[in-house]
């Protein structure tokens, strides 16, 4: 099976909304649902969603994401993950940090 352009856009989206879940170290259920909801919606490759879900019963991360492949959206980017950080209601210091990293790394100037 050949994974597209954009099927590898978002496995590596979700890799690194993974990653600002667990910024807190807790994932909550509406963020669980988020996720998953996520990887649905973009039709992620079944292997894929079942490490997700490993990984989110196990309290496991998924490997760093390909940010050179994130950085051809970085507004979508941004979007996505300002909407993982606000599904909880409790925007949580820690996640505000991890916005401000993540700017940085799409090679954003800060807002």
């Amino acid at each position: 099976m050949t994974t597209s352009i954009d099927d590898a856009f978002h496995i590596e989206l979700l890799k690194l909304l993974l990653h600002v879940a667990w910024s807190d170290d807790d994932i909550n259920p509406s963020e669980v649902r988020a996720l998953l909801g996520a990887a649905q919606r973009w039709h992620i490759p079944p292997l894929e969603i079942q490490r997700l879900e490993r990984c989110l019963e196990k309290g496991e991360r998924l490997p760093a994401p390909n940010l050179g492949l994130l950085r051809q959206h970085p507004d979508e980017v941004l979007s996505t993950v300002r909407t993982l950080i606000g599904c909880d209601a409790q925007i949580q210091r820690s996640e505000e940090e991890m916005l401000a990293q993540i700017r940085e790394l799409l090679g954003l100037t800060p807002s």
